[in-house]
């Protein structure tokens, strides 16, 4: 009978909860970002990154976003 691991469900949501604040705070304090608005959600387990930023940082956010997080994020940032 199948049965679901309900530990390992939770903890996963957990650390995805843990990667999205991970990722907000490593770009709250980047330096070269501090003319963007950016907002971080975890949806489904696949990270969304929206809002604004110049276009010349939209490379820096997403390097910083797969360092932390991998290939689980979707770029959403409108270029300014």
């Amino acid at each position: 009978m199948f049965q679901p691991n309900t530990a390992n469900f939770s903890s996963s949501i957990a650390s995805f909860a843990g990667l999205s604040t991970s990722l907000s705070t490593a770009l709250a304090y980047a330096i070269e970002l501090r003319d963007a608005n950016i907002t971080v959600v975890d949806d489904c387990g696949v990270i969304v990154l929206e809002g604004e930023a110049p276009l010349a940082c939209l490379a820096r956010i997403s390097d910083i976003a797969a360092s932390i997080v991998g290939s689980r994020f979707c770029n959403l940032i409108r270029p300014i």
